[in-house]
């Protein structure tokens, strides 16, 4: 079995502390809450999503 080729990790070449970004001092209790879910539970759109192979009705659908 043959996968298909990878793309390159990306790079990146610096890391964003929110610690740093964010007041917690100073902030309200709710908007706290939400960047803290935001952070935790957040999508990384810059990642591909995993190869999949195509099922058995997708192949025969796809035929010509």
């Amino acid at each position: 079995m043959r996968l298909p080729k990878q793309s390159e990790p990306v790079k990146r070449p610096h890391f964003i502390s929110p610690d740093r970004a964010v007041d917690v001092v100073h902030g309200r209790g709710e908007d706290l809450v939400a960047i803290r879910m935001d952070l935790m539970h957040g999508a990384n759109y810059n990642d591909p999503a995993p190869y999949v192979y195509p099922t058995h009705s997708q192949l025969m659908s796809s035929s010509c």
